[in-house]
């Protein structure tokens, strides 16, 4: 975590602890507002814990309302995941199957016993391997980009079959993304979170036969707003 991020970070959790004295927190996630409820997250910066028992995906507010709608219509609805977290959970309570691969060995058995009680959900643990001369899926991301990503993207080949829907929000996601194509239903949607990042953007915006809508809007546990794309054939 980067000197800037690690201090907003130690800063909100030292407010936390004098706003849950007070009660402020209880009354924020009670409250009707979406406002109210939305400051109530920002207390919960990197807590997966706490998303999901707010019933929070890490996707901008319009995102998610989309999803919700796109699920609501499908029941029983396959779904494949690249990055195991809120979302996992999130997912689980709207559709009828989850398959979710993570890369990082601790983080998906913190997941696991998150969703210890959930059912319909399968997470795969699938490690990076160090890189080679020969490795041709890295990811972008500061501290990975000598790790071979080749067996974490091909887990959706592993599991096989289509899927309505496709999230792609962990490592290698340009990669991942052209993966999650292959395995795509004829009417089915790929999440593609913090879309607009140059590494994502300057590769999907100019790749032919996919319609993108973004979803720019506040985000849980984030003072700012994200965009999350919503990705269907064109």
């Amino acid at each position: 975590m980067s000197g800037l991020r690690g201090a907003y970070v130690s800063g909100v959790r030292t407010v936390r602890k004098a706003a849950d004295k007070t009660g402020l927190l209880t009354r924020l996630e009670r409250s009707e507002s979406p406002k109210a409820r939305h400051v109530r997250t920002l207390f919960s910066i990197f807590d997966a814990a706490e998303l999901a028992r707010m019933d929070l995906a890490w996707w901008s507010y319009p995102a998610m309302r989309r999803v919700e709608e796109f699920l609501a219509d499908r029941p029983g609805a396959r779904v494949f995941e690249y990055g195991a977290g809120a979302s996992t959970a999130w997912l689980a309570r709207r559709a009828g199957q989850v398959d979710s691969v993570e890369h990082d060995g601790e983080w998906v058995e913190f997941v696991r016993e998150l969703l210890a009680d959930t059912p319909g959900v399968k997470l795969h643990a699938v490690p990076a391997t160090p890189a080679t001369p020969r490795t041709v899926i890295r990811s972008g991301r500061a501290g990975h980009t000598e790790l071979d990503f080749a067996d974490y993207v091909a887990t959706i080949d592993q599991v096989g079959g289509v899927f309505d829907l496709i999230v792609v929000d962990g490592r290698a996601r340009n990669d991942a993304f052209r993966r999650a194509l292959d395995h795509l239903a004829d009417d089915g949607v790929i999440v593609f979170d913090n879309i607009k990042r140059k590494r994502y953007w300057d590769v999907l915006s100019a790749m032919p036969g996919v319609r993108i809508e973004l979803l720019k809007g506040a985000t849980p546990t984030l003072p700012y707003p994200t965009t999350t794309g919503l990705i269907r054939r064109d």
